[in-house]
């Protein structure tokens, strides 16, 4: 933080210990949490707190008293992402600012307009949007937009990852995110493996960086741009902070020079994310999850040189005695080697530094044994002789300071006053004790009061205008300034302490006033989600009481429906894809167009438009999808009210969670998956264009996904399928199916009569006996016991026993 405050920036965000998205970091402790708040203030800088996980019920009062600390220490701002959590800071302290988190999701204008009537002043939207997108976003909705501009990027679509919780019982939507998209995978094409070479960190995206974009993104009316800087060092902190500093304040020479700093101090390889738009070729290397900075060239041959073992290699990039260099390794980074430079040799000179362009030979100490890496291999640059305390050093030598407009004004023979109004919009007014002096002849002149005014020495403040309303040959002694001036940057701190109000609210009586009692359940069964053809038709024969189509490219769901209702299907229903983009909205339309029975709910932007009308008045049922994320009854109602009949729980609770939650009223308006192989990533990077072809994005890839099917193949030998959605989009599913047959029971007591079953690749026979059984469960024919062992699946719901289970 206090690098950040140094390097420019205009606002920090961190977490306390809970309720933060980034559970592994030290985070802040909400009792030192004013101090922490006036020193930002101070320094004219706004900090906003991160409670953007997902809460459960028996968490709501610590929830309550976070949010009243932050609002006693004058926070500017919470990041929210749980619906609940936005309606209790609403309903306990209604004057501080909510910033809707990007893991809220916000991929549309109908989702980051739902997210502003919900009482979110400003939505970091998804880090998948181009800037063609955010420009449709910006120009359809009235929310201030936040945009990632650099950092770590999540492969997944934030608050759409299930992967840690279903592999290893750690929720992303918790905080704990275990990071299995840096692990390596084999690809499994049409049941073989695929040989990718060196390739094995298939989910590893490169690093966001978007400094040439900022003038593009100011221009398209964003309103603020976001570090990821959390996890690391204080030097990258300051020296990407110091490189986005000059980028928006206009300064391009500056921010070229910063650039390589703030590369060097972390980077997996860097670009512009998909603010660009999609390139499935460019996103993932591949080849390493791990920092790597600036390729330094490519080993040209290993040379005995003087006795050593040297590599020969043509720069790209200047070096240094002293610099770190990567060699890079085999697949999975098997064999890397690395250390700190020793020696240059150029045309057989030892050279301290040679220019980009040089053939150099270049030795690593007596611990690095070069002499067999092969001609060919990449070499990165990736530290500099002492970058870290010459970016520290700058900072705190040539810290950004806030800039003061000052106005001294006084009469004769009164006090003077000084007034000051800072950029960021921080003011003060003391009144001096000394009055104006007439002194003919000796009047005090602007350079005087300029320089006896302008030295703000340790404080935060620079003088930027000085503004002199005193009488002609008026004299104001020098002491008398010297002791307004410190009076007025103490004033400064002194205004920079603020707090928001709060109520008497509790979180016990929001949950009190939770009352979704008048809304009749709608129609029970055993509901089966099917995505292909085969699977509708056998779900139906089998007994399920109705059918959802999820067709992940839509291809034959028209001609699904027509087979299903000629079978006399009472029930069928359609999914939309979970990730709704500007324009896509015409896909909605179309499968409102084949007048379905059930609609499926799996974005903010489609919630808020409502329930639609066909033709003759008729109206489908409306099911919100696990992709809202509800965990508690605050949010459960919030959703509800938004013309739902029916929500299903979050997979981030667990059975014992989910067997609090139903009976508290909201059972009759639950759909409960009771078997499902876990959606592990859901994410724009389409593996199939990436890996199959040499296209940028759908329009030259070729369509493999039409053409082969796809597997991870992770580290205990799962084949995890990979499919691929109408918007290209890819969900890994977990390659084994979870079931929360032991919850039914519960449930149904509850009043829970709707329950779901999801396929990915089964085929007939596989749907029937997955029918069978769970009819004969919900219908008390057959235990979960036996349910269990006739279908081979593990038990539970949400967090399981997973393949990749990390502890911790």
């Amino acid at each position: 933080m206090h690098a950040a405050i140094l390097a420019g920036a205009d606002a920090v965000y961190f977490g306390l210990q809970a309720f933060n998205a980034r559970a592994r970091a030290t985070n802040f402790d909400a009792a030192g949490l004013a101090a922490v708040m006036l020193k930002l203030h101070a320094h004219g800088v706004k900090g906003y707190v991160t409670l953007n996980t997902l809460v459960f019920e028996h968490e709501l009062p610590a929830l309550e008293e976070t949010i009243r600390a932050c609002a006693a220490a004058g926070v500017d701002a919470v990041i929210v992402q749980d619906l609940g959590t936005v309606k209790l800071c609403q309903a306990v302290a209604p004057s501080m600012h909510i910033h809707a988190s990007t893991q809220m999701t916000c991929t549309d204008a109908g989702s980051v307009q739902f997210a502003s009537e919900l009482g979110a002043s400003r939505v970091v939207v998804a880090r998948e949007l181009s800037l063609d997108e955010i420009e449709k976003i910006r120009a359809a909705s009235s929310a201030e937009l936040e945009v990632f501009v650099h950092g770590a990027l999540c492969v997944s679509y934030s608050g759409q990852c299930l992967t840690s919780e279903a592999i290893g019982g750690r929720s992303a939507n918790r905080g704990a995110c275990a990071q299995a998209c840096r692990l390596p995978y084999d690809l499994i094409v049409d049941g073989a493996v695929k040989d990718l070479g060196d390739k094995a960190h298939l989910l590893s995206p490169q690093d966001l960086e978007a400094s040439a974009l900022v003038p593009r993104l100011a221009q398209l009316g964003v309103s603020s741009l976001k570090i990821e800087g959390r996890l690391k060092s204080p030097d990258y902190v300051a020296a990407v902070t110091q490189l986005y500093r000059a980028a928006v304040d206009g300064t391009p020479e500056a921010a070229q020079k910063l650039r390589r700093d703030a590369l060097l101090t972390y980077s997996r390889g860097s670009g512009p994310g998909f603010l660009s738009g999609v390139n499935h070729q460019a996103l993932v290397d591949g080849e390493t999850c791990e920092h790597r900075g600036l390729v330094l060239g490519h080993v040209l041959g290993v040379a005995d040189f003087k006795g050593r073992a040297m590599l020969r290699l043509k720069t790209l990039e200047p070096l240094s005695r002293g610099d770190g260099v990567m060699v890079a390794g085999t697949r999975g980074s098997q064999g890397e080697l690395g250390g700190r430079v020793w020696e240059l040799f150029v045309d057989g000179v030892n050279e301290p530094t040679v220019a980009a362009g040089s053939t150099v030979l270049m030795w690593l100490g007596p611990q690095v044994d070069l002499r067999r890496v092969p001609s060919g291999r990449r070499v990165f640059l990736n530290g500099l002789n002492g970058l870290e305390a010459r970016v520290m050093t700058g900072v705190e030598r040539n810290p950004h300071r806030e800039a003061l407009d000052l106005t001294i004004r006084g009469a004769l023979d009164a006090p003077f006053t000084l007034e000051a109004r800072s950029a960021r919009g921080l003011a003060a007014l003391v009144t001096s004790d000394t009055a104006v002096q007439h002194a003919p002849g000796r009047s005090v002149d602007e350079a005087v009061l300029r320089d006896k005014l302008g030295r703000l020495g340790d404080t935060p403040y620079v003088l930027r205008t000085l503004t002199v309303e005193l009488p002609a040959d008026a004299m104001v002694p020098v002491s008398a300034l010297n002791r307004a001036r410190r009076a007025l940057s103490d004033a400064l701190t002194q205004n920079a302490s603020r707090s928001h109000a709060t109520t008497a609210v509790t979180a016990q009586d929001l949950l009190q006033s939770v009352d979704v009692s008048g809304r009749p359940p709608p129609p029970g069964g055993l509901f089966v989600l099917c995505r292909t053809l085969e699977q509708a038709l056998a779900a139906h024969e089998a007994g399920a009481n109705g059918v959802y189509l999820d067709f992940l490219a839509l291809t034959g769901v028209s001609k699904a429906v027509e087979a299903l209702r000629r079978l006399g299907a009472r029930c069928v229903g359609v999914a939309p894809p979970r990730i709704r983009k500007p324009g896509e909205e015409k896909i909605d339309r179309f499968l409102h167009s084949l007048e379905p029975d059930v609609v499926l709910v799996r974005g903010l932007g489609a919630l808020r438009e409502g329930r639609p009308v066909f033709d003759g008045g008729k109206q489908p049922l409306r099911v919100g999808d696990f992709s809202l994320n509800i965990t508690n009854r605050i949010a459960a109602q919030e959703v509800l009210r938004h013309d739902l009949d029916a929500f299903t729980p979050s997979f981030d609770l667990n059975g014992e969670q989910l067997g609090a939650l139903l009976p508290t009223g909201l059972g009759p308006h639950a759909e409960l998956v009771v078997h499902h192989p876990m959606p592990l990533f859901h994410m724009e990077h389409c593996l199939f264009a990436a890996l199959l072809s040499s296209g940028r994005d759908f329009r030259d890839c070729g369509r493999p996904c039409e053409q082969h099917t796809m597997s991870l193949r992770d580290r205990v030998g799962l084949d995890n399928p990979v499919e691929a959605d109408i918007g290209c989009r890819n969900t890994v599913f977990h390659a084994k199916a979870q079931s929360a047959a032991s919850l039914v029971g519960p449930a149904q007591r509850a009043g829970t009569q709707r329950f779901r079953v999801e396929l990915v690749r089964e085929n007939a026979a596989d749907v029937t006996r997955l029918v069978r059984s769970y009819r004969a469960l919900l219908d008390g024919t057959q235990s979960p016991a036996q349910v269990f062992k006739a279908l081979n699946t593990e038990g539970g719901y949400g967090v399981v026993r997973g393949s990749l289970r990390v502890l911790g």
